[in-house]
């Protein structure tokens, strides 16, 4: 696999990882708004320089911390709240440096149960996690 690096806009976070497979477009309310496409990793797999200078925003369930740069805002990555060593966080793809989108397969997530999406994919829209029942 390939290596990539990646930071926020004034560099103040910085990271390494492998380079993703996919990507997921999630269109909630909070993804849609921070325009990230989330990579997901071990959070031990993911190496940042030193302890990332963030703040973190929480919101609905409380379960997600949405780590900022202190310095730029820019959304660099989420992880469980808590947790120092979770099974899966998620890094914003948008900040890798090196990155071709034509080597990534984008998955959408309709978690804002709108179906809209900024982004372009031929392959199926995932529903909600919280998608209402089906009707017959």
């Amino acid at each position: 696999m390939t290596t990539v690096s990646g930071s926020c806009h004034c560099g103040g976070v910085r990271f390494e990882a492998e380079e993703p497979e996919w990507v997921l477009d999630c269109n909630c309310s909070l993804c849609r708004l921070y325009g990230g496409l989330w990579a997901y990793y071990p959070q031990r797999e993911v190496r940042f320089s030193g302890k990332p200078d963030t703040f973190i925003y929480m919101w609905g369930d409380r379960e997600l911390e949405f780590h900022h740069c202190r310095t730029c805002g820019c959304a660099t990555h989420w992880t469980k709240a808590g947790t120092d060593d979770a099974s899966k966080i998620g890094v914003n793809a948008r900040l890798m440096r090196g990155l071709d989108p034509k080597r990534v397969r984008l998955v959408q997530k309709n978690n804002g149960n709108d179906g809209v999406f900024w982004t372009k994919t031929d392959s199926p829209v995932l529903p909600s996690h919280d998608a209402p029942p089906a009707t017959k």
